[in-house]
């Protein structure tokens, strides 16, 4: 992938789209109407809206998975070429660094976006501590955008239809953790045991 300088989301979906398969660029492309559904379904302002004519929850959820087919191997010279750091539960489980590429393959695309779309971007596969409104709603609608086809509708419309954006994705986020210790996929990271525990604080659990 020749990794040039974008000005447009049309160039950004047209790159996308010579990226990854057409399965996940529709996924990416659903990822990015969602962000924006949930902004404005859960009306937040803790993020910052746009930036060079870029919308924040399109741009996330258009590049969210810019890296996630590269094979692990790459994924994890990527890292360290370019003096990403990673754990080691990461390096065992390196589909979880994709996010960190993928945010760093934006910053030579489109220098200077802002940091708290790249920190969205890099946590949106397991969640983090302090995550704002953007990086909560980019999680969740990597979850429950509508290609997602392990998803009922009814179940889809369950977490959307949570009074608040945490409560959504508090109740994501429990249900992602079960699945993965019940498919032995790997054990909750760091990040998501981070923000269940900031979730549980915000929502009086």
């Amino acid at each position: 992938m020749s990794l040039q300088k974008i000005c447009t989301i049309d160039q950004l979906k047209n790159l996308l789209k010579e990226t990854v398969s057409q399965k996940r660029y529709l996924h990416s492309l659903g990822v990015a109407q969602t962000t924006e559904m949930l902004l404005e379904h859960y009306k937040c302002t803790n993020y910052e809206k746009t930036w060079n004519g870029f919308s924040a929850g399109e741009f996330c959820g258009v590049i969210h998975d810019l890296a996630r087919e590269l094979p692990a191997a790459d994924l994890i010279s990527y890292c360290r070429k370019n003096a990403i750091d990673i754990t080691q539960s990461e390096i065992e489980s390196p589909v979880l660094i994709h996010g960190k590429v993928s945010a760093h393959m934006a910053k030579v695309l489109c220098p200077g976006y802002p940091e708290s779309w790249r920190r969205a971007v890099d946590v949106h596969t397991t969640g983090d501590s302090a995550m704002d409104d953007l990086a909560l709603a980019l999680f969740a609608a990597d979850f429950v955008e509508p290609t997602r086809v392990f998803l009922t509708d009814e179940k889809r419309n369950e977490y959307i239809s949570k009074p608040s954006l945490d409560a959504c994705v508090y109740a994501i986020l429990c249900d992602m953790i079960a699945h993965w210790k019940e498919k032995g996929y790997h054990e909750a990271s760091e990040g998501s045991l981070a923000l269940r525990k900031d979730l549980e604080i915000r929502l009086g659990l």
